[in-house]
């Protein structure tokens, strides 16, 4: 049999094996924090055509998310307080409709409508796996499709967040597509590769505000272009000159950019209001104080963590907006950008200037530059980790004589290098799903290193390619079905985990139907609850008293049943960044007690309250 047909069979079946993995591993899942209020962004424009629920995330993916689906299977009630306030207040409006409207309006069922909108993010995750194969193939033939394929399909981390209703991988795709598109259009350009490339710019600029970062990646990648010294096809010209060369990169950048502000305005209808009545527009008051609040305290040496009232007061009456807040209100005052792209983009920048994240123990405010490196070290399988190590090796032994073209190394490797560089700068460390666009990239980058090294030494890389294999089928084997809190072996699972990192790492509420299964096979205990997290436990039928710190709507009981009591606590709570001092400090306690159960890796069950 042909290694052609060999190699696509395996990358098929490697993607058949992904899709299989992610979907059962999040069918005994509750929804996470953020996929309620995603997906009722995406109902609410799709068929209310209104876009001030989440507006800091674009709305593009969205559309995908709920095109099609019936109007009337998600009761809503539009005339509430939490409706109007969703305009004039920062998200708290929004979280609190989203739990009252899919969790406590009856005759909703959150679960099933989550569950077909998981469908569809897994398709497209399906299509970057696909992407990785073809690019992979491309540039390194059939051995390098099936390895980087691989290393994708059994990814722990893709595997967990494929499913969900996020923006991540959506927005890792387009990135991929691309740069793919630029690497083609490097190699020639054609009318279908420019309008192509112009397409995804404006679909990045519409999935999630890191798509921005596309434009300034073409910029790199098409500036290393110009400066290589090899004719460039361009249309019906052969450009020879490094002035042509360059010239055609500019044009088409400035397309790109002028193309994707057209798409922007088309996702949000060709209107600047939020919402169909013209005369309902956003409140800036409070964001802006947020965004000040914000760029203050990282302003302050150090960084203070848990700042008085008193301080932020005197601090905003300090600050003056930065450039780009003061851009954004130069956009909005003129019109130049549908105000709920606006405003979500100043959310999102405001978000990234300061935010409460845990690292191996400590809380920060002000971020770490060494997060994402540290993160990529603990959450990436160790077979993973050590077959980049292995192509790093490979690469830097080859003779600089023998690449004969730079520009798929340069088109491959802009993107992570400047994706991960831009995201060690933010502030935003809470999960390394804010980094996925740079692994693809990687992944490729590993296929066809060791495509190179089958072609010079087959029988020494076939088997360490199949060592590692097997090492990265059994540890993602292993981790199932919980693949949100995975942590590599050498990281010591979930359970060394709950010392290392925090937030969407390792516990993002989504194991209430786990606790609900323990409650019901224990129903001599009283249960005591902590944990962080949008879904309503009452409708898993969970019964509990609510413990100091919670994040959760009205308690079910309020007075103790007498039963023996059992405390749950979230892996989230136990960490505590976004905890007051004083709470934090009382559930770091429990810590040094040895849990009576783990629920999943992200609930901890003990016996007492430590003294």
């Amino acid at each position: 049999m042909p290694i052609r047909v060999i190699s696509l069979a395996a990358c098929s079946l490697l993607l058949a094996a992904f899709a299989l993995l992610a979907w059962t591993a999040q069918l005994d899942k509750c929804a996470t924090f953020d996929e309620p209020l995603h997906f009722l962004g995406a109902w609410v424009q799709t068929h209310y055509d209104d876009f001030r629920v989440n507006p800091e995330d674009p709305p593009l993916w969205k559309f995908y998310l709920a095109a099609g689906t019936d109007k009337s299977a998600l009761k809503m009630d539009r005339h509430t307080d939490l409706w109007n306030l969703m305009l004039d207040n920062l998200p708290a409006p929004a979280l609190h409709y989203a739990v009252r409207t899919m969790y406590q309006t009856p005759g909703n069922q959150p679960d099933w409508l989550l569950r077909a909108g998981r469908a569809r993010m897994l398709l497209v995750a399906v299509l970057l796996g696909v992407t990785i194969a073809w690019w992979a193939w491309r540039l390194g033939g059939p051995f390098a499709a099936v390895v980087a394929t691989a290393a994708f399909s059994l990814d722990p981390n893709f595997l967990a967040h494929s499913p969900l209703i996020k923006n991540d991988v959506a927005i890792t795709l387009v990135l991929v597509l691309v740069m793919a598109t630029v690497w083609l259009l490097g190699e020639r350009a054609t009318l279908l590769r420019c309008a192509a490339l112009f397409l995804l710019v404006g679909v990045a600029l519409t999935t999630k505000f890191s798509g921005l970062l596309a434009l300034p990646m073409i910029a790199i990648a098409l500036t290393g272009r110009a400066l290589i010294p090899k004719p460039w096809p361009f249309l019906k010209w052969t450009l020879q000159t490094r002035l042509s060369r360059s010239s055609a990169a500019a044009a088409v950048l400035l397309s790109c950019a002028l193309l994707g502000y057209v798409l922007v305005w088309a996702c949000y209808g060709f209107r600047f209001s939020p919402s169909p009545d013209s005369g309902q527009r956003f409140d800036y008051a409070l964001l802006l104080q947020y965004c000040a609040e914000n760029e203050m305290i990282v302003s302050q040496d150090p960084p203070p963590i848990y700042p008085t009232n008193t301080q932020l007061r005197e601090w905003v009456n300090q600050w003056k907006p930065d450039l780009t807040a003061s851009a954004v209100q130069f956009a909005d005052r003129h019109k130049l950008f549908p105000q709920a792209w606006l405003f979500g983009f100043l959310f999102t920048y405001a978000s990234s200037l300061a935010r409460r994240c845990f690292l191996s123990g400590n809380i920060g405010i002000g971020g770490w530059w060494y997060y994402f490196p540290l993160a990529m070290v603990f959450k990436t399988p160790l077979a993973t980790l050590a077959g980049f190590g292995l192509a790093g090796m490979v690469l830097t032994r080859r003779r600089s004589a023998a690449v004969r073209d730079w520009w798929p190394i340069a088109a491959t490797l802009v993107a992570p290098i400047f994706y991960i560089a831009v995201a060690m700068r933010s502030h935003l460390d809470i999960g390394l799903r804010h980094i996925f666009p740079v692994y693809p990239f990687l992944f490729v980058f590993l296929g066809v290193t060791a495509a190179a090294a089958f072609r010079r030494r087959p029988k020494i890389t076939g088997w360490i390619v199949s060592l590692l294999f097997l090492g990265l089928l059994a540890e993602t084997v292993a981790a199932y079905p919980d693949y949100i809190p995975f942590f590599n072996v050498a990281a010591g699972g979930s359970r060394g985990g709950l010392a290392l990192l925090g937030d969407s790492n390792i516990d993002w509420g989504q194991d209430l139907p786990a606790l609900a299964d323990w409650q019901r096979d224990h129903p001599d205990r009283q249960l005591y609850l902590c944990r962080l997290g949008l879904p309503d436990p009452r409708y898993y039928h969970l019964h509990y008293i609510q413990m100091t710190g919670s994040q959760m709507p009205a308690p079910d009981q309020t007075i103790p049943s007498g039963l023996s009591p059992i405390y749950a606590i979230s892996a989230a709570a136990l960490q505590g960044p976004y905890m007051p001092l004083r709470q934090r400090q009382f559930y770091q306690r429990f810590l040094q007690e040895k849990p009576e159960a783990i629920l999943h890796g992200t609930i901890y069950l003990f016996d007492k309250v430590p003294d």
